[in-house]
């Protein structure tokens, strides 16, 4: 499992470095932080599988 693991890191790096470096969506990235969005909506989702258990 851990090579699958490793596997899926690195196909998506290999991905992330093909985008340039000045496309619009790296520079956004860079220049926002938006992990208080988590922070914000955590109440909102719920944590189980199973749906009918949440609010």
């Amino acid at each position: 499992m851990l090579k699958t693991k490793s596997r899926q890191l690195s196909f998506y790096s290999s991905l992330y470095h093909k985008i340039p470096k000045n496309h619009i969506l790296k520079r956004i990235n860079s220049a926002i932080s938006l992990n208080f969005v988590n922070n914000a909506l955590k109440d909102n989702y719920c944590t189980t599988a199973q749906k009918k258990l949440c609010k």
